[in-house]
């Protein structure tokens, strides 16, 4: 079962997404009076997340991350992995939520850049969503304490945004046009466990390819609405941010996906771009056929979370 999260971004009912492979616990629930046994089976997921300077949070926040940094550094890719499958696992077995801060750290310079995991905060937004889909009593279930579920319900309230968006088993292709396929990297694992495959920008220049893609499709396609819904709604969580952050584009997991040869050889953003200019010449037959290669090669892996 899936659900959508803010940002035109969806997620497992973990929230999270998490590790491919593991199975976390088990135990008995009731709902309407059947008897489940509702897993914790993490699922491959790709991220959008952002990388903000020190000096764009507000004070106080600014300092428990300056202090966090000085003391911790920032999480590895592996800490990072146990820190969120921790996480789901406690929340949908109905225990004490989510523990100290956790954050990935980059450095450019002499700037530090931070990216909050917000783990109850993501759980928040994603459970409010959740609820809207599903009778209460279900919801019940996958979270069975109240005053969790009480504080989630509070958190989602505040309009806070997270810095992490999570999809599952696929990237989503309105995310590809943050970014120039010029800042795409593949970065071979020291592990020998593949290749890994992200794109990074800024805040500011993903604006602007977001606010120009909108403006081509609004301009050029007549039954765009879903086209336009889902770019204004990354275009609106990337603007949450000062334009100086680092906005990064991870296949994470779901490079799992493809062999090694396909991830080196994917080159979704360029092939997006390419739609998008063809629109912009006014080429309506290219572009959908350029958009029909990218949709049908993505779609296997949107298969798959029907499957699941």
């Amino acid at each position: 079962m899936t659900y959508r999260l803010q940002g035109g971004c969806s997620s497992q009912l973990s929230y999270l997404g998490g590790s491919p492979q593991g199975y976390y616990g088990r135990g008995v629930r009731r709902v309407g009076g059947v008897r489940y046994v509702p897993t914790t089976m993490l699922v491959p997921r790709a991220q959008l997340k952002v990388f903000s300077p020190l000096g764009s949070f507000p004070p106080q926040e600014r300092e428990r991350w300056e202090r966090y940094v000085e003391a911790a550094g920032g999480l590895t890719r592996s800490q990072h992995a146990d820190v969120e499958v921790a996480a789901v696992t406690r929340l949908l077995m109905g225990r004490t939520l989510f523990g100290p801060d956790a954050a990935l750290v980059r450095r450019a310079g002499e700037q530090v850049l931070v990216c909050p995991l917000e783990l109850d905060l993501r759980a928040a937004v994603a459970l409010e969503t959740f609820r809207r889909t599903v009778p209460e009593a279900v919801v019940t279930a996958f979270v069975p304490d109240g005053r969790v579920r009480g504080q989630l319900a509070s958190l989602s309230s505040t309009g806070r945004v997270p810095h992490v968006l999570d999809e599952p088993w696929s990237v989503p292709l309105h995310w590809f046009v943050a970014f120039d396929p010029s800042e795409r990297r593949v970065r071979e694992h020291p592990e020998g466990h593949g290749p890994r495959l992200v794109y990074v920008t800024s805040c500011g220049q993903a604006m602007e390819r977001l606010e120009r893609a909108i403006e081509v499709v609004e301009e050029t396609l007549e039954d765009g609405e879903d086209v336009l819904a889902a770019l204004a709604s990354v275009t609106a969580w990337v603007d949450a941010f000062d334009p100086r952050a680092l906005l990064e584009l991870d296949y994470a997991q779901v490079a799992n996906l493809f062999t090694a040869d396909e991830l080196r050889q994917d080159r979704s953003c360029e092939e997006i771009w390419q739609a998008i200019e063809a629109l912009e010449a006014g080429d309506l037959l290219t572009a959908a056929a350029t958009y029909g290669v990218v949709r049908s090669r993505w779609s296997e892996r949107w298969s798959l979370e029907h499957a699941n």
